[in-house]
């Protein structure tokens, strides 16, 4: 027998105890405190109308403010949002126009696509008439004056004096040198006697062709080219006796520090139509010493791979020992510490792979200041 303090500590274990349900019994369960709360509140509803039957105008007309306020928040932000995607899209319209302006005046520099204007003909007014005679035509046919045929000549005494201050033997001599000189070729004239004509037939024969603006002319040799006469002794003693067309075409745009793609077979001295300006533009610098020799060096050279690098070093090497400038080459396949010591000793053209140049720039063992 359980006495009722046992019984009463049984029960409440019981009760205490929890039970497991399923899904679908949880499911029915909150549906239906979902249907007793929305008829709790029905009921409620019911109630109050019923104690204030004068309040339901009331209601419907704050409903009604309540929605009109709800209608202009609503618009008022639909036309913020209309507002902002119109400033966005004029934003960005501008942008479109000045990037295609950019492009096109980097294509009118560097391709010049830009055409010439066409002149424009004016055409003679059909209104303007010239009413002639036939009888007073006098330019040719019978009623040419006899004068006008046979121009009298004036006699001199024993041929000598000039014919009214004029020497008619040296006149034909002017115009005779006048026309050998339009018929030399282009080899036998001085620079400032070249013509436009000159340059189109020069740079035929040389098959010489730029795209660009504002492009000078090529070099006929290597003595009229504005190198400096260290770099034109370098040249002597390297043994070029005549430019290359490539060289002729883009040593003066290097000269002048312009953009440069020069496009040439292999072997026509590409190597020489760079380094000969980056040379003459160092010479202008700073000499490289213990001051300046951590800033980096004055040029940098990329070359795809190690062996190109390797002869554009034995190219630039030929003409930078006469200038005294310092070349090094950073490329794989030797060891990274030797170069790091030559690059810290200071150096003026650097010529590298991108590799070998990346892993430098992160050793911290180059800097490109």
């Amino acid at each position: 027998m359980l006495t009722m303090t046992e019984k009463k500590a049984l029960d409440f274990t019981v009760v205490k105890k929890p039970v497991f349900l399923t899904k679908a019994h949880r499911e029915e369960l909150a549906l239906k405190r979902r249907h007793d709360e929305i008829e709790d509140r029905h009921r409620r509803l019911d109630q109050i109308t019923r104690s204030n039957p004068d309040n339901g105008d009331g209601n419907r007309y704050r409903d009604r403010k309540r929605e009109r306020g709800r209608d202009r928040d609503r618009n008022r932000e639909s036309d913020r949002e209309f507002r902002e995607r119109e400033a966005k899209a004029r934003v960005e319209k501008l942008e479109k126009v000045e990037r295609e302006k950019e492009i096109d005046a980097m294509k009118e520099q560097y391709l010049g696509t830009t055409k010439p204007k066409k002149r424009i003909i004016m055409k003679p007014s059909k209104k303007v008439r010239f009413d002639w005679e036939n009888t007073e035509d006098t330019s040719s046919g019978d009623m040419i004056n006899a004068l006008y045929q046979n121009p009298h000549e004036a006699q001199l005494l024993f041929g000598r004096g000039f014919r009214a201050g004029i020497d008619r033997r040296e006149q034909k001599k002017q115009v005779a040198a006048k026309h050998e000189e339009v018929d030399k070729h282009w080899s036998e004239k001085k620079l400032e006697e070249m013509s436009e004509r000159d340059w189109r037939i020069f740079k035929e024969d040389f098959n010489i062709s730029y795209k660009g603006s504002k492009i000078p002319h090529p070099l006929r040799s290597w003595e009229e080219s504005k190198l400096s006469p260290e770099l034109l002794k370098a040249v002597e003693r390297a043994d070029y006796k005549e430019p290359k067309p490539i060289q002729m075409a883009a040593i003066p745009l290097g000269l002048e520090q312009r953009d440069v793609i020069g496009i040439a077979e292999t072997g026509t001295g590409k190597t020489v139509a760079f380094v000969l300006p980056m040379l003459s533009y160092i010479s202008r610098l700073p000499p490289m010493r213990e001051e300046n020799q951590s800033e980096g060096p004055y040029a940098l050279v990329m070359a795809p791979t190690r062996e190109l690098a390797k002869q554009i070093k034995e190219e630039t090497v030929k003409f930078a020992r006469y200038l005294g400038f310092k070349v090094i080459s950073i490329a794989g396949g030797e060891s990274i510490e030797k170069q790091a010591l030559k690059l810290s000793q200071g150096c003026e053209i650097v010529i590298a792979t991108p590799g070998r140049l990346i892993d430098c720039l992160e050793r911290r063992y180059l800097v490109l200041n």
